[in-house]
């Protein structure tokens, strides 16, 4: 009974060292992206800015128009539909920007893993 409990408790051991040991060796490489640099530089983001713009302007120009040939009412409720159309467009665009923030990280992991892969260090986008 006692060469049981010797022979499970070697058995644990190992798989317990196993198991811290398993963890060691490898550098994880993190990279960080500030997102305030890339909104300021980024031409990406100016061109969805100038977009944002664009589309303000036009809702801006067709609402003076408008006002010219409604009532006060009207031209309330005109305001509030180009409100809302507004805040669609910048979450539309919002989202867009995102997506290809995104495609372009895994852009740029994917040719840092094969670039790390070759110079057999690993690399782990987190």
């Amino acid at each position: 009974m006692k060469k049981v409990w010797k022979r499970l408790g070697i058995v644990a051991a190992m798989l317990a060292l196993t198991g811290m040991l398993a963890g060691c060796g490898g550098k994880d490489n993190v990279g960080v992206v500030d997102m305030s640099r890339v909104q300021k530089e980024a031409p990406l983001v100016q061109q969805y800015k100038q977009k944002t713009e664009d589309k303000q302007k036009s809702i801006e120009k067709e609402l003076q128009d408008a006002k010219q040939n409604m009532s006060a009412e009207d031209f309330q409720k005109k305001q509030q539909q180009a409100q809302q159309e507004l805040n669609i467009f910048g979450a539309s665009m919002q989202r867009q920007f995102m997506s290809d923030i995104q495609s372009k990280l895994g852009d740029i992991a994917k040719d840092k893993m094969s670039a790390s892969s070759s110079s057999k260090k690993p690399f782990r986008l987190v």
